[in-house]
């Protein structure tokens, strides 16, 4: 009764301070937390341990497992020293489903720790085990933790289709803790993929079946995914309604990791709805507790949306200062979250590897069995013959004929050998090709990142010193401007490469008008026309439809003007025009910069990938050498091409051909695939 009463007097407490929440988009923090966490947790645990004692070896696997299961959001290094003690004792005994089932803790702590490599392996190996075993119900549970990792690849698709296994799995043994915590991480993924509809009753069917469960934590997730789901197609009263929900639940349970990532949804709801008094108060209480739990993913979040507040309130200073905070963090943990995803990925790919290698070993090893066998019946049969004089022609010409195939066949299978070996050779070179691209980007990237960045954290260090003045941090708000405006486009640039490069990249073609792409980027690019005193001279139709995915184009578009902007002197003309014909649209700019020689030419057209410094502009403009390279690749994606003119000191003229019909995009299409298999 006096923790009830505790309960319900600390959420009056928080009632007081904030008003009614609702929550934003889903985050990965909360992924896939155990079902049996509720408010009484540490008297269940405690009430285990005190069962310990006189227990049988296996009684205690059984209570040590259980007893890692329960503290291992709570109490992470705890939990591990007890999934040690039941591997290890587990192992002794043989018990194949409950090494299995600390094997699944230890990758699950690995895995809350951000350390995604270990928890691949410790997940695998709890699977084979589980397998091993026959115990369906722990490998619906292993199947849930591989796809948070296939979550963190941002591989969606993958992690649903590991989810519904572990649903299919936990629906035979008819484990329903499982299944519901299996149909909540399919919605979550849905809502990641914008399929809204369909995480929508993935996650009513788990409220429905948790109804007979009881599961508060189970629900409340549940409940948070439909508001997301409402928030997302601006239904702001439905999604706050569910997430007031969501919240009650999570603050009964005192789970203060759950707390932090609704509260900056909140923030950012109250936002949208133009509550900004709500909104700050309730941002500034999170960014407290995110700030003493270490909460650095939802404490640059609430950075983020109370910079957001405080601009829509005019208070220019208190925003710049709190996207300051949101750009340090996100940069910190984007960085480490990048690390983290290369690693797995590659863990992922030796792994493969290594399978490879062991099926090439075990076709060699047969092969050399096989031959040996085959002597060994040669050498019988040659002492038998001895004394089979008269029917040796016969004999030796049917022994011919079967060597004859069993050579064809040797040599089918040493061509087969010779083929994965290559095979495997080029996927190490991919590799190494892979590990060079991201050394190169991280090359680029730190040195055209960090001057802008330390520039800004020098202006706003003396201006909270107080060796600023007004006037003079005006005069240098200006030169900031123009810092952040490059940063903010090289991260574009490098977003979209990133999302160019991971698996199940699509393209969507569709029409549109390319006049409006370019008005809307020439709008975009005014203040550096201005900057440079540039006359622009846009003799483009009036109307120019193409059939292409208007995304990319939009970057193609974006990055060859920026480019030209870039590279020409003050007071030079910038001319872009079009011409279309039946079936294709011409788009053309022409300036009067520093131009190019033949060898920079090749270069940027070559058909492999490459990353290359990108030189200063007339005024030392910086840049990522991403931009060009996302204009050739995203034209071809679309089934166009670039073509570039140009001589060194006499200006440059860029041509893009793009499709303006499907059956001409359908027509590039086939012609590309000829040429592939020429």
């Amino acid at each position: 009764m006096t923790l009830i009463i505790f309960i319900l007097f600390k959420v009056l407490i928080y009632k007081t301070i904030v008003s009614r929440p609702i929550l934003h988009l889903v985050p990965f923090f909360f992924l896939f937390i155990y079902s049996g966490f509720s408010f009484s947790q540490t008297a269940s645990v405690d009430s285990l341990k005190s069962l310990l004692p006189g227990k049988s070896a296996q009684e205690e696997v059984i209570l040590l497992n259980q007893i890692a299961t329960s503290i291992r959001e709570s109490s992470q290094k705890e939990a591990l020293d007890y999934s040690h003690k039941a591997d290890s004792l587990a192992k002794m005994l043989g018990d194949l489903s409950g090494q299995s089932r600390a094997l699944e803790n230890i990758g699950w702590v690995y895995y809350r720790q951000g350390q995604w490599q270990k928890s691949f392996e410790y997940s695998e190996r709890a699977y084979d085990l589980a397998m091993q075993a026959n115990d369906q119900l722990q490998a619906a549970r292993l199947m849930n933790n591989m796809g948070a990792l296939y979550y963190e690849q941002q591989n969606f698709q993958l992690a649903i289709l590991q989810f519904k296994k572990g649903y299919e799995l936990a629906t035979k043994v008819n484990d329903l803790a499982t299944r519901i915590r299996s149909l909540n991480n399919v919605a979550l993924n849905l809502v990641q993929s914008n399929q809204l509809d369909s995480a929508m009753a993935y996650a009513r069917l788990s409220i429905k079946l948790n109804e007979n469960a009881g599961s508060p934590y189970l629900t409340s997730f549940a409940n948070r995914v439909i508001g997301d789901v409402y928030l997302a197609k601006g239904n702001y009263d439905s999604a706050q309604a569910i997430y007031v929900r969501a919240l009650d639940m999570a603050q009964t349970q005192g789970v203060k990791s759950f707390e932090a990532g609704v509260l900056h949804r909140l923030g950012n709801a109250y936002l949208m709805a133009g509550k900004l008094d709500q909104a700050e108060k309730l941002l500034r209480y999170s960014i407290d507790l995110c700030g003493e739990n270490g909460f650095l993913d939802e404490l640059s979040k609430s950075h983020r949306y109370l910079s957001q507040v405080y601009e829509a309130r005019g208070n220019i200073q208190e925003a710049f200062f709190h996207q300051s905070q949101y750009l340090v963090l996100n940069d910190s943990l984007l960085n480490k979250s990048n690390r983290d995803r290369l690693a797995l990925l590659q863990n992922m790919f030796e792994k493969n590897l290594e399978e490879s290698e062991l099926e090439l070993l075990k076709a060699q090893n047969e092969n050399q069995a096989y031959r040996l066998e085959t002597s060994r019946r040669y050498t019988i049969f040659f002492a038998i013959t001895a004394f089979l004089v008269g029917i040796l022609g016969l004999r030796l010409f049917f022994l011919n004929k079967n060597v004859r195939s069993i050579n064809a066949d040797l040599i089918a299978q040493q061509q087969k050998i010779e083929e994965q070996n290559l095979a495997l050779e080029n996927q190490s070179g991919q590799l190494l090709e892979m590990n060079e691209t991201k050394n190169k980007l991280f090359s680029i990237l730190g040195h055209d990142l960090r001057g802008p960045i330390s520039q800004v954290k020098s202006v706003v260090d003396l201006l909270l010193a107080g060796h600023l003045t007004k006037e003079e941090f005006t005069e240098l708000l200006l030169l900031l401007n123009k810092d952040i405006d490059s940063v903010n486009f090289t991260l574009n640039n490098t977003l979209k490469w990133s999302m160019s490069q991971m698996d199940g990249f699509q393209v969507n073609p569709s029409t549109f008008d390319l006049r409006e792409v370019v008005d809307n980027s020439l709008n975009l690019l005014q203040a550096s026309f201005n900057e440079k005193k540039l006359t622009i001279f846009n003799q483009m139709e009036s109307k120019v439809e193409i059939f292409a995915d208007q995304d990319l184009i939009e970057v193609v578009v974006r990055n060859i003007l920026n480019n030209a902007v870039k590279f020409s002197n003050d007071g030079d003309a910038v001319t872009i025009y079009s011409d279309t014909d039946d079936h294709w649209a011409y788009w053309c700019v022409l300036d009067q910069g520093v131009g190019m020689n033949d060898e920079q030419i090749k270069i940027l057209l070559t058909d492999s990938y490459s990353l290359t410094k990108s030189k200063p502009g007339t005024k030392n403009e910086k840049g990522s050498g991403l931009g060009l390279q996302l204009a050739k690749e995203f034209t071809r994606k679309c089934g166009g091409e670039i073509t570039i003119d140009s001589h060194p000191g006499h200006g440059t003229k860029f041509c893009v051909k793009l499709p303006r019909t499907e059956s001409a995009l359908q027509a590039q299409a086939v012609k590309c695939e000829k040429v592939f298999k020429t």
